[in-house]
């Protein structure tokens, strides 16, 4: 039977104001020891340290910064683990970034082009490029006809322009493991405090018990455990039907049988953006104004605007809970979806990627960034998981400006209409792309 892994969360009592001081204490020195390793291995000289990590571990415990934290061993190493697992998310993204710019680099070739692929896929070599140290050429590029130090020498420059640093984002969280991190007594958990064989209890709100490492969430006077679950999943029964769905920013689930779920998603992400838009337009006013008043050697009028203007915590607050209820509102449409059309399988389209170069417009960018069809696709695919449905993914090309009735291109009109001018067929552009989707489909699959 297929399994599928989901976060689970347990929420603490009310705790006393001792934990919560402890748990704040330790949530800034971790937060201190994740920083230090960022800078101390985030940079090109410690690329070979990161896998597998040992020599990062070893290096750390020496450097008696624990000591002077006081900080256990059990979460002094879990936050050097955090740090090194972001650092190499980021290598990987970078790769990933450099083997997308090559590919539309017009002044490479073929052979050009495998050159790159194959560097970045041999760690050590490309570690040794950027180094500028002596390496084994893989076989595979001694023979190819390129010029290697012009290639090598755009590799070290994308690299160091594209590198960047990790931005140590302020969370009230860390990791916790078990047996030397938290046990259990007496239906209350208990986690390793700051002096030896101490125990600090964190009484919960139900009586489950994990046996796995967690994330834990502090809040103001309680605590959110975090742990992945692993769960059987299975197909309901009668749930026999093939979906085509369009995912969108005005609704956001259209099929191709012309049922919309999630209608009017524009109203609660239009409001909010013109919102934050006008917000933002003050704030950045309020830093001109602050920025001015630093130069004048002013610094007293600095701080009386940043105290009394950008109001920072309330802005924050208010743009989630925004983001939780269209979060909300999208939740309740994929539930509604699947409890009435009962799929067995659906089919989407792949997220539209960059386009060559990978230069996009601004505006672009600011919608990108508040649209939710991101949302959208990793909670269809939670729920396909969870249900074992078959989610299928084609490519978006030729399911946008498509009339879906003749087969040739057509155009968008204002108010998201698709208009056809060789056939005259005219419907909401969702609708058009759904039913694309299934006819793409049904070509490529019969």
């Amino acid at each position: 039977m297929a399994t599928y892994t989901k976060n689970v969360r347990q929420y603490s009592q009310k705790l006393p104001p001792d934990t919560m001081e402890f748990l704040r204490w330790l949530v800034g020195a971790y937060a201190k020891v994740k920083k230090t390793t960022y800078e101390r291995y985030g940079g090109i000289g410690s690329l070979g340290k990161l896998t597998p990590g040992y020599t990062v571990l070893n290096e750390m415990r020496a450097s008696g910064m624990r000591q002077e934290l006081g900080m256990p061993v059990v979460y002094y190493e879990l936050a050097i683990l955090d740090a090194l697992a972001a650092i190499k998310g980021r290598w990987g993204i970078l790769r990933d970034t450099l083997k997308r710019l090559a590919a539309f680099h017009e002044g490479f070739t073929k052979e050009d082009r495998t050159y790159i692929y194959t560097i970045l896929k041999w760690g050590s070599v490309y570690e040794a490029i950027l180094q500028g140290a002596d390496y084994e050429e893989p076989n595979l590029v001694k023979k190819l006809p390129v010029d290697k130090h012009r290639l090598n020498n755009w590799l070290r420059r994308q690299t160091r322009k594209r590198l960047g640093r990790i931005q140590v984002m302020r969370e009230a969280c860390f990791t916790i493991s078990p047996k030397a991190g938290y046990s259990y007594k007496n239906g209350v958990m208990r986690i390793a405090g700051r002096q030896p064989r101490r125990r600090v209890e964190i009484p919960l709100r139900d009586g489950r018990q994990f046996s796995r490492q967690l994330h834990v969430e502090v809040k103001e006077d309680y605590i959110i455990l975090m742990a992945p679950v692993t769960k059987e999943a299975s197909l309901p029964e009668g749930w026999t039907n093939e979906i085509y769905v369009h995912i969108g920013d005005v609704n956001a689930l259209t099929l191709s049988n012309g049922h919309v779920y999630g209608e009017g998603l524009n109203k609660l992400t239009d409001a909010e953006t013109e919102r934050l838009d006008s917000k933002n337009r003050l704030r950045n006013q309020y830093r001109a104004a602050g920025r001015e008043a630093i130069a004048k050697g002013n610094p007293d009028k600095a701080s009386v605007i940043s105290c009394h203007n950008l109001g920072t915590l309330k802005y924050r607050r208010q743009k989630e809970r925004n983001r939780a209820r269209t979060e909300s509102f999208i939740n309740a449409a994929l539930n509604k979806m699947l409890a009435e059309e009962k799929p067995c399988r659906i089919v989407i389209t792949h997220p539209v990627k960059v386009g060559k170069g990978g230069k996009i417009a601004k505006s672009a960018k600011r919608k990108l960034a508040r649209s939710f069809r991101g949302f959208i696709r990793d909670r269809l695919q939670e729920k396909c998981e969870e249900r074992s449905i078959e989610l299928v993914r084609i490519p978006s090309k030729g399911t946008g400006l498509i009339c879906s009735a003749c087969g040739e291109t057509g155009k968008t009109a204002i108010g998201n209409r698709f208009q056809c001018p060789h056939c005259g067929y005219e419907v909401a552009s969702s609708l058009n792309g759904a039913r694309n989707i299934e006819r793409k489909y049904r070509l490529e699959h019969g």
